[in-house]
């Protein structure tokens, strides 16, 4: 099978479990079937099983040799752009998952509350569009196509992954979280730009964001 079909697939693959699995009739099911722990136990394995031949496939193919590069790649701003996109990425990726979320599968709201704060204040998926925001910006400037497969699958995921938590959530909460939807927005900034929030810089973790940075700074050089 040719690599970026490969690739393609697998994605479809990873994507398509993760959604079946989480879908709550299934996922019902199993947690009456296999418990809480044992449902994380099979979610877990199905997700190295499909993930990691996905990653395999991908660096295994990768285009070595230097390629043509489309114009939009070409144009200095563009490649200066990924640079912070990719720092707010890796900022909302541990803000994330360090952070409790009342939509999140695996953190749910601290002291029982809803409110937006922190991260959340930005998008109620800080997780999931921080690894959108990265797939994005590695497909403006990297043009092979197993690349922007692997890339731009990644982006759609996650924000399928978004959409799909979101109709989860607002089936399971109903009107508790009613406030928590209104006040937060789906697409980063959203929110903040329309009023319905605000960006409070002193709610996001210090601790966090130093991490972040060294992060960030490792994988740039």
């Amino acid at each position: 099978m040719e690599p970026t079909t490969r690739v393609m697939l697998g994605w479809l693959l990873f994507g398509g479990t993760h959604t079946v699995l989480s879908h709550p009739p299934v996922r019902d099911r199993l947690v009456a079937r296999l418990g809480e722990r044992g449902f994380l136990g099979v979610y877990s394995l199905v997700a190295l099983a499909t993930f990691v031949p996905l990653c395999w496939s991908f660096f295994a193919h990768r285009i070595a040799t230097p390629i043509p590069l489309p114009l939009l790649a070409t144009i200095p701003s563009v490649a200066w752009l990924t640079m912070p996109m990719m720092f707010v990425a890796l900022c909302l990726i541990l803000l994330g998952f360090s952070s409790p979320n009342p939509v999140s599968a695996l953190m749910g709201p601290a002291d029982g509350g809803s409110g937006a704060a922190g991260a959340l204040r930005i998008t109620r998926h800080p997780a999931f569009m921080g690894v959108a925001l990265a797939g994005l910006a590695h497909c403006l400037v990297n043009t092979a196509p197993i690349d922007r497969v692997f890339f731009g699958g990644m982006t759609i995921y996650a924000v399928a992954g978004c959409a799909h938590q979101d109709w989860r959530r607002r089936r399971a909460g109903g009107a508790a979280l009613a406030p928590f939807f209104a006040e937060t927005s789906f697409l980063p900034f959203v929110a903040i730009a329309s009023g319905r929030n605000r960006f409070v810089l002193g709610e996001l973790r210090p601790l966090v964001l130093l991490a972040s940075a060294a992060l960030y700074a490792a994988i740039f050089f």
